[in-house]
């Protein structure tokens, strides 16, 4: 079955055409995100214009993979300010949040500042 992970993207407007561009390198990452993703918001947060976000909660989260790759490396390049944006927009790890939880309680990953309300939860099960 594999090791499988629960990922929440949450991706502002403002850098909507670099994930678009990264997704049109892989077609099997935008099968994984248009297709497969177990839930996509085409207008998620407060106000409503355009943010999305994309859940999938039984994933296998190998970056032996090539869509995986593809998302992983435009994560990256997002929380590391490297996407180019308006002069006024500010940095691109202000427009992205992505989190990872694997099966084990220490595998959790954060990457971006946008979208404070998507966060990690632990909690002690009995």
């Amino acid at each position: 079955m594999g090791y499988r992970s629960q990922v929440v993207l949450a991706i502002g407007k403002e850098i909507q055409p670099h994930f678009m561009v990264a997704l049109g390198a892989c077609p099997a990452a935008t099968s994984l995100v248009f297709n497969d993703a177990d839930l996509f918001v085409r207008d998620y947060y407060q106000d409503g214009t355009g943010h999305w976000l994309i859940q999938w909660s039984d994933l296998k989260w190998y970056d032996s993979y090539e869509e995986i790759k593809t998302l992983q490396n435009f994560v990256e390049a997002a929380n590391e300010d490297c996407l180019e944006l308006g002069e006024d927009d500010g940095e691109s790890s202000d427009y992205i949040k992505f989190v990872r939880v694997g099966e084990d309680a220490d595998d959790i990953e954060h990457r971006g500042f946008g979208f404070d309300e998507v966060a990690a939860q632990t909690s002690i099960s009995f």
